[in-house]
């Protein structure tokens, strides 16, 4: 009977010897499974604007409204002439808008002695040859002694349109630069780097060269792009 009750108890402490040695392989299996390290890694690439958009306006104003609409057409068509003169295709120059006020419509106006109409226009430029619209920005003066005088100037601003085409490179490289980081890290650990487990792309981002002017002042900008990466550690 002694020796029947000793049996059993061998049995079932083996049994809790066995079942902690499975339940041990368990754990171990899960924290080796969840072993990871997340890095970043980021490219630049310097890049130059290929479109150029520029706004000009200008404005007349009189008692005659046919005379006031003349001279406004005047000074637009000496305006696509400036900018034909300077390389600028003619497709690329649109005409905005006229707008018209009449001070006599306006019956909270009490400022008889002023001019009754004013007309405002201009011309939207977007283009491709950025070295014209770079010289007809510094030739404006050109303009002044034509007596067209500007009621304001938008741009030229600029812009990088093929930014599809250098993204894949960028993310490349960043994440290149991440599984560096990732190797790094698991040398330091005594650890291998394993496969991805997640990623996550930031946006490229355009930057102007220059810190001290606005992005879309500048021809000269700067793509970068993150990765956050995920990565198993074996």
């Amino acid at each position: 009977m002694m020796t029947t009750r000793l049996l059993e108890s061998g049995i079932w402490a083996a049994g809790i010897v066995l079942a902690g040695y499975v339940l041990g392989c368990q754990i171990a299996s899960i924290r080796t499974a969840d072993r990871s390290v997340q890095v970043r890694g980021s490219a630049e690439a310097p890049v130059v604007a290929d479109l150029a958009t520029w706004a000009l306006n200008v404005s007349a104003s009189g008692n005659d409204l046919a005379e006031v609409q003349k001279q406004l057409s005047g000074d637009l068509a000496k305006i696509r002439a400036f900018l034909t003169k300077h390389g600028i295709a003619e497709a690329d120059v649109e005409m905005a808008s006229l707008s018209v006020s009449d001070a006599r419509a306006n019956q909270y106006n009490n400022n008889t002695g002023g001019d009754r109409y004013v007309v405002s226009g201009g011309v939207s430029v977007r283009s491709a040859n950025l070295d014209g619209i770079f010289k007809a920005k510094n030739s404006l003066d050109e303009l002044l002694g034509q007596g067209v005088v500007l009621t304001s100037s938008y741009g030229p601003n600029y812009a990088f349109t093929k930014l599809n085409d250098a993204k894949l490179d960028l993310v490349s490289r960043a994440t290149a630069e991440a599984y560096k980081a990732a190797e790094q890290f698991a040398k330091d650990s005594g650890a291998t780097v394993g496969g991805i487990k997640r990623a996550t792309q930031g946006s490229v981002q355009i930057l102007g060269r220059d810190s001290y002017l606005s992005e879309s002042e500048q021809v000269n900008k700067i793509l970068r792009v993150v990765t956050t990466v995920d990565y198993s550690l074996e």
